[in-house]
């Protein structure tokens, strides 16, 4: 049967189904396992990142112009790093809009060129106070206002008062994103951080009452993750390259698309959903009836990290064509069959439940 059809029969199944017997204990060792060796490095190599995109972004306003070159790089390992875990919506990740500072996209009205432009025209003095950003709208605090600000032209370093003080902002932008990225870092650890939160469920807890709680999480940032691929990067590009697309329409907006750095991106979302699911070790201990479901995943994770970021890729032929819609809708497709193996029958065999919010028009 095509793994359509399963998905399909699994989900009539489900509805028919008896009360189901209660669910198993999640693996206490496994839950500590992808705090200690999938998030929390992530969260940590983010906040470096961040301290050395900082570091040279200072340097760089305080009269070393060329170290504007160290800065593009530490900027695309600041936004590579960020893709690893922008989907992890969970824990500090949860706390005063922290993704939406750190990157406020996607953001179809304009906002941020609109606010930015605003603060440069008149060279708002009061953007730049230590720790002022935190305070102001979310859609200039972050990484794509800090994109806008390195691809324009002229470039920051420009001797003259606009170039000093955009150079400034982008300073003041880094410092900000790094301000976050800390706090990120330092609330996982802890009596009270979430680490101690995540493997030591109790009903004293404040989160996690029981040892499926955190593992749930870990669940629904899989689905989540592999969802914001499939319908914000994937979706606009398929319907921009569908037949009866005009050939010279605009193509639509991928995150960091100005650093030429859309495709890395979404293969690095892509390597960081495979590694979670790995490490949470979803595709274990499946019955033998369903033992192809984790083959398929693993035969899908490979297809995506080969196929997706060359079909996300900005080539000629970008709208209207139709040799880049089928590879296209062949990315989205194992996208979908693994979110949905995921959410409907790996993580229940698990004893995880995901919760409907995160599957919404299945």
């Amino acid at each position: 049967m095509a793994i359509a059809g399963v998905l399909a029969a699994s989900a009539a199944k489900a509805a028919d189904a008896p009360a189901a017997a209660p669910a198993p204990a999640f693996p206490a060792a496994t839950t500590a396992k992808v705090v200690d060796a999938y998030l929390v490095p992530r969260f940590e190599r983010f906040q470096k990142a961040t301290a050395k995109l900082s570091d040279d972004l200072d340097a760089t306003c305080s009269g070393k112009p060329k170290r504007l070159s160290a800065v593009r790089d530490d900027f695309e390992r600041t936004v590579l790093a960020w893709a690893e875990i922008e989907f992890l919506r969970f824990g500090p990740m949860a706390v005063t809009g922290r993704p939406e500072r750190i990157s406020f996209w996607p953001d179809p009205r304009g906002l941020m060129q609109r606010q930015l432009g605003v603060l440069i025209a008149h060279h708002d003095a009061t953007a730049l106070e230590p720790g002022a950003l935190a305070g102001k709208s979310a859609a200039i605090q972050g990484l794509p206002a800090l994109e806008s600000l390195l691809t324009a032209k002229p470039p920051i370093t420009a001797d003259d008062e606009d170039g000093r003080y955009r150079c400034r902002l982008a300073a003041a932008i880094a410092k900000n994103v790094q301000n976050i990225a800390g706090d990120l870092v330092s609330e996982w650890n802890g009596d009270k951080g979430w680490r101690t939160r995540m493997t030591a469920p109790s009903p004293d807890n404040p989160t996690y009452k029981t040892p499926n709680e955190a593992p749930a999480e870990f669940a629904r940032a899989l689905v989540t993750g592999l969802q914001v691929i499939q319908d914000r990067q994937l979706g606009p590009l398929v319907a921009a390259n569908a037949g009866n697309a005009p050939a010279a329409a605009k193509p639509p907006p991928l995150p960091f698309a100005a650093a030429g750095l859309s495709a890395r991106f979404a293969g690095a979302e892509v390597g960081s959903l495979q590694a979670l699911y790995e490490t949470v070790g979803l595709g274990r201990n499946v019955p033998e009836q369903k033992a192809w479901m984790p083959r398929w995943i693993a035969q899908a994770w490979e297809r995506l990290a080969r196929d997706a970021p060359a079909a996300i890729e900005k080539r000629p032929g970008e709208t209207g064509d139709p040799d880049r819609e089928r590879e296209l809708r062949i990315v989205r497709f194992h996208l979908e069959g693994i979110r949905k193996l995921i959410g409907r029958e790996l993580a229940p065999l698990a004893g995880l439940t995901i919760g409907f919010n995160e599957l919404d028009g299945d």
